[in-house]
């Protein structure tokens, strides 16, 4: 369990009953057992955020959990004195959301991680075995590439394949020497290594829990008819492909099949991005979606180079708009059920 601390009061919280009218029936002070629903406004950084509890903003604490603004989060009071403690609670014995909220904010980049190994004057990567060293080297390397070259389809499904999403299935099929060479498995060795809460410790837990998540995303949103990829493009803050599955068909069905996907972007400086393609026999849709009208009309200058580059097909519409989400938050979305909460799990 992983509890949040609230460094501000709540002035006075509702109790759980109400009158018919909808207003609450008297005004209490917090006390152990009680239930709250809260809004993440903001980060404040150092492992603090900003609550909305029953209108008040009141200032959290937690050294596990990384909340996105715009969060909605059920709470159970723990404690009172000497601070506040909260704990997020589950409505649904669903298994994943708690990780969701934890790791969604950060992409997989082992830049640091790799530069942590690294650090003399006794190497950690010197004390992995041969293949996880050599399956490290080779994801970061294929990291620093560029992505915009004509091979950039090909890197990125390398870089894919290396994540080790599938590795437990490979490992079930008996088949080891592919799986021992993902990032997944450098990960298990080394944190089977390490022991306390350093720094190594923490970013590599980080990134283990962000596989994982990813993994039952991918068993989730099956269920959806939905594939999801993760990029792991060290350019971006984050970022995943959404792409409607459907079964292809040995008939004159496959050549008029509309392929639906979409690319959920979060990069400095242009924020959160939302590409949505729709593919057609004729040719193919693009909707641009920014997070500002400002951003939508930098976007919107661009339209003549964007429409250079794509050479491949017909351009059958492009449109620009704003409102795009933060991708964490919108694939949180994807996985909540319809009127449940977002956060599902006790972390």
């Amino acid at each position: 369990m992983t509890p949040i601390n609230a460094l501000s009061p709540i002035k006075a919280v509702g109790t759980a009953t109400s009158d018919g009218s909808g207003r609450q029936q008297s005004q209490q002070q917090a006390r152990p057992g009680q239930t709250l629903s809260a809004t993440v406004l903001e980060s404040a950084g150092s492992n603090r955020f900003y609550l909305d509890i029953l209108g008040d903003k009141i200032l959290a604490q937690s050294d596990k959990v990384r909340l996105s603004p715009g969060t909605k989060l059920d709470l159970e009071v723990l404690s009172t004195k000497p601070l506040l403690e909260l704990r997020i609670i589950s409505r649904t014995p669903e298994l994943f959301f708690g990780k969701t909220l934890t790791l969604l904010g950060k992409n997989i980049d082992i830049g640091g991680l790799f530069q942590s190994l690294n650090k003399s004057p006794s190497p950690f990567l010197d004390q992995l075995s041969l293949t996880s060293q050599q399956g490290l080297k080779e994801f970061h390397s294929l990291q620093q590439q560029p992505i915009d070259s004509k091979d950039g389809g090909t890197l990125l499904q390398q870089l894919l394949g290396r994540l080790g999403l599938s590795l437990e299935a490979i490992l079930g099929g008996g088949n080891k020497t592919p799986a021992a060479f993902t990032l997944k498995a450098a990960l298990l060795e080394i944190a089977s290594l390490m022991k306390g809460g350093e720094e190594l410790a923490d970013t590599t837990n980080r990134l283990l829990g962000t596989l994982e998540l990813y993994q039952l995303a991918q068993l989730r949103l099956a269920s959806e008819n939905l594939l999801i990829f993760p990029l792991p493009l060290p350019f971006l803050d984050n970022g995943y492909l959404l792409v409607e599955k459907y079964d292809l068909q040995k008939d004159e069905e496959t050549t008029t099949q509309t392929l639906r996907f979409s690319l959920h972007l979060s990069l400095q400086p242009l924020g959160d991005i939302e590409v949505m393609f729709l593919q057609m026999k004729e040719g193919l849709y693009i909707r641009f979606a920014c997070d500002s009208e400002e951003k939508k009309d930098f976007a919107n200058s661009q339209r003549e180079t964007l429409i250079e580059m794509i050479s491949s097909t017909d351009l059958l519409g492009l449109s620009f708009t704003d409102g795009a989400g933060n991708p964490a938050n919108e694939l949180i979305q994807q996985l909540a059920p319809a009127g449940k909460s977002i956060l599902d799990t006790k972390i």
